[in-house]
């Protein structure tokens, strides 16, 4: 499993977090693309995706709206830097389904925790049976 540093920009951050709080009460996904260069992975483009389950407790990505993302990509030269998904009701945790059905070993995998007063976000490099927390930051 490669790591990375992780940057957002705060407007890309923001419309992450409004998307996650728009979906509610069901969870939200998404994709940040950009590029890596020298362990430095930046985010460019905010791809959020339909969760076709429309589910509080799960998400799974509609494929329409994942193709779509995926022809995004193509054309800026991007690749997929990290993914994301809410909690509407629980803490930024990876839960044991998060960790068996997650994208990539290679890729960030944050959550929005929207439980709270304030959305709680934090990012996890994720396997099949652990979570790593990633480093990120907003820029």
């Amino acid at each position: 499993m490669h790591s990375f540093r992780l940057v957002i920009p705060r407007e890309i951050y923001d419309a992450l977090v409004q998307h996650a709080q728009a979906e509610l009460p069901a969870e939200c996904c998404g994709l940040l693309a950009g590029t890596i260069v020298d362990g430095i992975g930046r985010v460019t483009t905010h791809l959020p995706l339909v969760n076709s389950l429309r589910s509080p407790t799960q998400y799974e990505s509609d494929a329409k709206s994942m193709l779509a993302a995926h022809k995004a990509m193509r054309a800026s030269g991007t690749e997929v830097l990290a993914v994301y998904h809410s909690h509407p009701m629980s803490d930024p945790i990876p839960s044991v389904r998060d960790r068996e059905r997650n994208f990539s070993e290679q890729v960030v995998n944050l959550i929005v925790g929207l439980k709270g007063d304030a959305p709680n976000v934090r990012g996890w490099w994720l396997t099949a049976t652990s979570a790593r927390e990633a480093e990120w930051v907003i820029e």
